[in-house]
């Protein structure tokens, strides 16, 4: 019997293609930008797609909304759709953490209406003086941001009011905020991604060590309630008070370290030192 691959892979084109297509049906969009692990080439088997839909946006409607896209055929994918207009899309281009900022750095542009000039993809450069350089506006403020996030889901999971699953959905939102705010703090881009061991070696590999034990599939089952339940989708296979007994020593090892650390790694971005 054929295994089914576990390395990460770029979309199947097919699927792609009738995805954008019943999407364009649906919401005449001026451009669709593909981002996230899609566009990275990282998607694992069963994944769905991230989309940024740049529409015009109606009276009344909110800058940004997010809706979870399901084919209504069959043929294509399930996917996160980011709805706004071409004016707050453009607002945010150059944000370290602003969803559109990352679409727009990260993905491709795969639907252009006629009419429209796409909005340009890809990182974008300005001269510094002495060369080109990524032109990233670090954004302090935001990892102070989410490190307070961090925080208010962490009393959340712990106040004894909550079920074993939100207990886990909100630890693992407090774990997910910690580990960008680290990430901002040393002056890092964040991807668009929610699986805690992911962003954990993306710590790592900014230079920092985190001083908490981490047990990879405890995370990996946690990562499952951030986004398993956001959507109303089946309850993850696993036991929630297991996985929440499993993870909240690290949750806690990990909220300290980001609270310990965060504000140090601002001014050393800020002043340019090393760590």
């Amino acid at each position: 019997m054929a295994r089914t691959s576990t390395r990460p892979a770029a979309p199947d084109t097919t699927r792609l293609d009738a995805t954008v297509a019943q999407v364009v049906r649906k919401l005449d969009p001026e451009q669709i930008v593909l981002f996230g692990s899609a566009a990275r080439k990282e998607m694992a088997a069963g994944s769905d797609i991230d989309l940024l839909v740049i529409r015009e946006r109606a009276n009344g409607e909110p800058e940004t909304q997010r809706v979870r896209w399901r084919p209504n055929d069959g043929a294509g994918y399930e996917a996160d759709l980011v709805l706004m207009d071409r004016t707050t899309a453009e607002a945010g281009r150059a944000s370290i953490t602003r969803i559109q900022g990352i679409a727009l750095e990260e993905g491709r542009t795969i639907y252009t209406r006629s009419d429209i000039e796409p909005i340009p993809t890809g990182p974008t450069y300005s001269w510094n003086g002495q060369g080109m350089v990524k032109d990233t506006k670090f954004e302090p403020v935001e990892a102070t941001r989410l490190l307070g996030h961090a925080g208010e889901y962490w009393e959340i999971a712990n106040d004894g009011k909550r079920s074993p699953i939100m207990k886990c959905v909100q630890l693992q939102a407090s774990m997910e905020h910690a580990l960008k705010a680290l990430t901002i703090a040393r002056g890092q881009r964040v991807k668009h991604k929610h699986t805690l061991n992911e962003l954990w070696d993306d710590v790592e590999q900014a230079g920092e060590t985190i001083r908490a034990t981490r047990d990879r599939r405890a995370l990996d089952a946690l990562t499952r309630y951030g986004g398993e339940l956001q959507y109303g989708s089946p309850e993850p296979e696993h036991d929630p008070e297991v996985t929440w007994n499993d993870t909240r020593a690290t949750g806690e090892d990990l909220l300290n370290h980001a609270r310990a650390r965060v504000r140090t790694l601002i001014e050393r971005t800020t002043s340019g030192s090393d760590d």
